[in-house]
């Protein structure tokens, strides 16, 4: 008989409650959802299997559609609901093949993982029997099976290594057809003798889209040994990124090679043959059968080699690319280390299981430590092959035969700087005289052409910034960590307001009749450097730098860029080079100011307007300025991605911070938080947008409320529920 979920207390307002501690009193030994004043869900349950129960409940009842549609898009099922615009999406989901290495993959999992994964798709399956009206009509009596969880695992996850093997495509001259994915964060860990809170500090900043399968969930939970708080997506367990109650961890993009393409000579008389090894290999096909919606069903063959799938077709080559993560199944196992983990490394050993994705995860621990790894699933690869290109696939000797240990990759404990960030830079960037050279491992150990042409020696200007401000303090409190990772000047900008003025000081009397040209140089000369979302200097830099980008072609901009900008002094922990003013065309710098004063007019109405009368974040028909750079060399720590600009003038957030998180690793651990948006799906909740108006928008935290004592007295809404499931 199957097994449900009974709702006994919904929306209990918070003069119901008693003073017993939540999990405590009459809730003792039950499984209950308190939901806080944000919307947020906190789960006590008496096992960790009954926690987990409650999570896929919960966050069904939050994301009732967007869950669906993750898992749906996993199993390579989009097209039926979107049409044909999701029939590439489809493809490439069968391709690898998600949902059925999910399947195939069960029997090995370990048992309790796959309970762990059978109670969070109950807990789901449950809630939309209980709520038929949230259960979209395109959903068509499916059920959420475990095998659509790991495929949305592998789906989210594994796309970073999918990703670098079409970038290796690309570097060989053949274009994919698909559109990249943005991706980006940024992290940071301090040291105790560097903090002034007496415990390790670790910053969790994640930058993916805000809309789509990339949108965070948040909760907190007290299961049994399962105790968290953080973040994960619609339809995978456990806590992606955050904190147990001794470890935290973060991770941004970066990291070892994981991905290869393989160019394989065709057989002139039958192009389903490939040569390997000297010898003619048959590929293997299937054919796929893809529900379309408003069409008929398309068929479509794919084919695979023993590199893997073949993703291109060119002038008697075939171009098959290869994954690290091809069949790995068990794709939730290191986050479920991860959750149990009671040091950095218990961490260390959740990536053993290379089942991580290619990332630079960062930990911290209550005992002081703070550990750094560029893990990934790495496979071994001969000597003398450029491996950011198509390799020949036909030779025995190019083939992967096995995978490096993750001791093998880099790892950082407890730097004597006392601090260490990484904001998508490479290794020898992450803090002022790094101990990583790209001389010391094999290069496709130490970084991926993904993420940088060059594989050391640079970085970019958020990890210049992240490590200025860290230099700049050696007693970091609570307040400094969230006040860095949301810092929005972006480095170097005095040298570009310097070289203005300078320009200004030798040109500028060609403008002196210029009214608003005049009020614009007294306003960036006492300007505080900072893009905030009231400032209407800041808005002026901005039209600025967009303008440069119109007046200037690229290579002469770079040359600009060039004499202005020393991004990696920091990295090298030296002082920036002095400008050479002589090297650039400040009459013509000049003017691009002035035309970027005109275009800031035209479309605000006045040289008046402030930053946030332009970059905006919210959803639906609502938005509040908002802080931070992106485009034009303004990038900042507070990274934001801004849409196409409105009639209105605005333009509004679409990614970027996506769950920006400050951890106290003290005991208990202290923690805060926001989203860009709100918890909410539903466009009724006061939860749809909350966090956008009353947090993003002002670059202020919310605290966790992670503990009972702290959660106690911010509660607004309790849920029992009911599992008959099992321990």
């Amino acid at each position: 008989m199957r097994q449900i979920a009974i709702a006994l207390c919904l929306g209990w307002v918070l003069t119901a409650f008693s003073a017993d501690l939540p999990g405590t009193g009459q809730d003792e030994g039950k499984i209950v959802i308190y939901r806080d004043t944000w919307g947020i869900p906190h789960i006590y349950a008496p096992t960790d299997q009954a926690g987990l129960y409650a999570q896929g409940y919960a966050m069904a009842e939050d994301r009732p559609e967007r869950l669906l549609l993750n898992l749906l898009t996993a199993k390579g099922e989009l097209a039926s609901v979107l049409g044909e615009a999701a029939v590439a999406s489809d493809l490439r989901s069968h391709m690898w093949d998600h949902y059925g290495v999910g399947l195939r993959g069960w029997e090995t999992m370990a048992p309790v993982l796959q309970n762990h994964l059978l109670a969070f798709a109950q807990g789901m399956n449950d809630f939309y029997q209980a709520h038929p009206e949230d259960v979209p009509e395109w959903w068509q009596g499916r059920t959420v099976d475990p095998y659509m969880l790991i495929a949305f695992g592998r789906l989210f996850l594994y796309n970073w290594s999918i990703d670098e093997a079409y970038g290796d495509l690309i570097r060989g001259g053949i274009k994919p057809e698909f559109e990249a994915v943005q991706r980006g964060s940024n992290q940071f860990a301090v040291s105790p003798s560097r903090s002034a809170e007496g415990a390790a500090i670790l910053a969790i900043d994640p930058h993916l889209n805000w809309f789509g399968p990339s949108r965070f969930w948040e909760f907190r939970i007290h299961a049994g040994d399962l105790q968290g708080s953080g973040v994960t997506l619609p339809g995978f367990p456990y806590i992606g990124l955050g904190h147990n109650a001794d470890v935290a961890w973060a991770m941004t993009t970066g990291g070892p090679d994981t991905a290869d393409v393989f160019t394989l000579t065709l057989n002139k008389d039958d192009a389903s043959k490939y040569l390997f090894d000297g010898k003619w290999l048959e590929m293997k096909s299937r054919t796929v059968t893809l529900q379309v919606k408003d069409q008929q069903d398309q068929e479509h063959t794919l084919w695979f080699s023993l590199h893997g799938p073949i993703i291109a077709i060119q002038e008697g080559k075939a171009y098959a690319a290869a994954s690290s993560y091809a069949e790995v199944a068990n794709v939730s196992e290191a986050w479920y280390r991860l959750a149990y983990a009671k040091n950095y490394s218990d961490a260390a050993y959740a990536m053993d299981t290379l089942a991580m994705f290619p990332q630079n995860v960062m930990v911290a621990d209550t005992a002081g430590n703070i550990y750094y790894q560029r893990t990934g699933r790495v496979p071994r690869r001969a000597a003398g092959y450029d491996w950011t290109r198509p390799v020949d696939g036909s030779l025995l000797e190019t083939r992967w035969t096995a995978m490096h240990h993750s001791s093998e990759l880099l790892q950082l404990l407890n730097p004597e700087q006392g601090f260490m960030q990484n904001c998508n830079v490479p290794p020898d960037a992450m803090l002022p005289h790094s101990p990583f050279s790209l001389e010391d491992y094999p290069d496709y150990i130490y970084s991926s052409a993904e993420y940088g042409a060059e594989f050391s020696g640079w970085t970019n200007q958020r990890g210049a910034r992240a490590i200025e401000r860290l230099l700049a303090d050696d007693s970091v409190t609570a307040e400094d960590a969230m006040s860095i990772i949301n810092d929005i000047r972006p480095f170097g900008v005095e040298r570009w307001v310097q070289v203005l003025l300078q320009a200004h000081e030798q040109f500028g009397r060609k403008y002196r009749r210029n009214k608003d040209y005049g009020i614009a140089i007294e306003e960036l000369v006492s300007w505080n450097l900072e893009l905030d979302r009231g400032s209407s200097a800041a808005l002026k830099y901005f039209y600025w730098r967009k303008q440069l980008a119109a007046d200037f072609n690229e290579k002469d901009l770079h040359l600009i860029e060039s004499v202005i900008d020393d991004w990696y002094a920091t990295a090298e922990g030296r002082r920036q080079k002095n400008i050479a003013l002589e090297q650039l065309p400040g009459k013509k710098l000049l003017q691009s100011f002035v035309n970027g004063l005109k275009e800031m007019k035209q479309l605000h109405g006045s040289i008046a307007a402030v930053y946030g009368d332009r970059f905006r974040v919210g959803r639906g028909a609502i938005s509040w300025p908002v802080g931070g750079g992106g485009d034009y060399g303004t990038r900042t720590l507070r990274s934001v991605g801004y849409g196409e600009l409105k009639d209105d003038a605005t333009q509004w957030g679409t990614r970027g911070q996506t769950s920006t998180q400050v951890v106290i690793l003290s005991k208990p651990i202290k923690s805060w938080i926001y989203l860009p948006l709100g918890q909410s799906d539903r466009e009724d909740s006061p939860h749809y947008d909350d966090q956008a108006e009353k947090l993003f928008s002002q670059r202020k935290f919310k605290s966790s409320w992670w503990t009972p004592e702290e959660l106690l007295g911010n509660i607004k809404s309790r849920t029992v529920l009911k599992y008959a499931g099992g321990d």
